[in-house]
């Protein structure tokens, strides 16, 4: 059955049933849980205000959030995302657009970030702020840091410096055992926590999708190598295999499962060292929000060395966010990476890093996306990328004038079901 046939099923019994008690809620608040509580609060993987349940739909808007334009007139668009329903915007700050040189510290205006963050606070919406300091993906590191530290390049198994070929950007791949690297992307974390009235922030998120890389196996680099052989003195690790006497670097080295396993570990502690940085601003308290990129491929090792012990070492994490939670090859949900978070079973709330983006789905698999999300313990909320008015990119929902492209109007245009769907499981 279509999801269009269960959203008129669910509209025919909404109204009987309106009629008969006045109507069920009709927003993000799920009022049918609700506690005495006051203040934000998280219990069983769910988010409360002041008591009430909310399922949260996070506008993911792609924007220079150091550009005053951009900013200004994604506060002018903000009446319009919440009368999409939309109750958080997802503020995804890029390390190069706010502090070029590379240094940690703040070169471009914060102002017009603050007005956002008070605009989003002002209309009873939540904002949450993610930090790309990374550069696979999508993130670019700072220009000045490369003029500085050119020898914080990952290095390869093959011995080459690594540039982002999997995924197209073509941009410089830093070491995560560079001391520069951790010393000033940590830096420009405290900085731009602190530069920002951080209070209005429900939750902070570390850089997208951390890992070293799939296609190539990383880090060779001195710095990982220094940081590999002080892991096996310091552990006792009387397996642990030498470090290569030369690079290429054998498959017996690149494959071997104490390497493997050092580099979950040494990629859990570059994240738990950026959740610390917040933590250092924002104050102990604050919420972390981790991605958990697994795509249940043959090529994980590559990317973290060993999922289930990149889990097992993070430390605090309020949210953890999967990735890739549907498999675009089979066009079927990837059950790995929710087996592997349930496998950990760690008191953390569950949900997506892009629940959908533009796209990677089609308008006839959202039943199937949404309820599958729900069926593995999402219980926060999703997050839709990119939130943006652009007919001619494909990864935006939205067309020029904000009307919903096919996809997300399957979302849209059924939100009273779907609420329904999030009360009921």
């Amino acid at each position: 059955m279509s999801l269009s046939v269960h959203s008129i099923l669910a509209i025919a019994l909404f109204g009987l049933l309106s009629g008969l008690f006045g109507g069920l809620p009709t927003s993000c608040h799920a009022a049918d849980d609700t506690t005495t509580e006051e203040g934000w609060k998280m219990r069983d993987g769910r988010f409360y205000d002041d008591g009430e349940w909310v399922f949260l739909k996070i506008a993911k808007p792609l924007r220079n959030f150091g550009s005053q334009a951009e900013v200004d007139q994604l506060i002018a668009d903000l009446d319009i995302l919440q009368e999409k329903d939309y109750n958080t915007v997802g503020i995804n700050c890029y390390w190069h657009h706010l502090d070029p040189e590379g240094d940690g510290e703040i070169s471009v205006s914060l102002e017009p970030l603050n007005r956002l963050i008070n605009a989003i606070h002002d209309r009873g919406m939540y904002a949450t702020l993610c930090v790309e300091t990374y550069a696979v993906g999508g993130g670019v590191i700072p220009p000045g840091f490369w003029d500085r530290h050119p020898d914080a390049v990952a290095i390869n198994g093959n011995g080459e410096e690594v540039y982002d070929v999997e995924y197209g950007f073509g941009s410089r791949v830093p070491s995560q055992f560079s001391p520069e690297y951790l010393e000033y992307s940590r830096r420009f974390i405290r900085n731009l926590t602190a530069g920002i009235d951080h209070e209005k922030v429900l939750f902070f998120e570390t850089t997208v999708e951390p890992q070293y890389m799939g296609r190539q196996s990383l880090c060779y680099s001195d710095h990982a190598r220094n940081a590999y052989e002080a892991w096996v003195l310091e552990n006792d690790v009387a397996d642990a295999p030498a470090w290569p006497e030369s690079l290429p670097a054998p498959s017996s080295f690149v494959e071997h499962p104490v390497w493997n396993h050092f580099r979950a570990v040494a990629l859990a502690d570059w994240v738990n060292g950026d959740m610390a940085a917040f933590r250092d601003v924002a104050g102990q308290d604050a919420w972390i929000a981790v991605d958990y990129l697994e795509t249940g491929g043959g090529e994980m090792h590559y990317r973290l060395g060993d999922p289930v012990t990149f889990l097992e070492n993070l430390g605090r994490v309020e949210i953890i966010q999967v990735n890739w939670h549907w498999n675009k090859q089979t066009r079927r949900p990837n059950m790995v990476a929710y087996e592997n978070v349930q496998k950990v079973n760690r008191d953390w709330a569950i949900s997506e890093h892009m629940t959908m983006n533009g796209s990677d789905y089609r308008p006839d698999e959202v039943s199937d996306v949404l309820h599958n999300t729900l069926e593995n313990g999402t219980r926060f909320g999703w997050e839709f990328v990119n939130i943006a008015p652009s007919s001619d990119d494909p990864f935006s929902h939205y067309k020029d004038d904000w009307s919903p492209k096919p996809l997300i109007a399957e979302v849209d245009d059924n939100w009273d079901y779907w609420m329904e769907q999030v009360r009921a499981e």
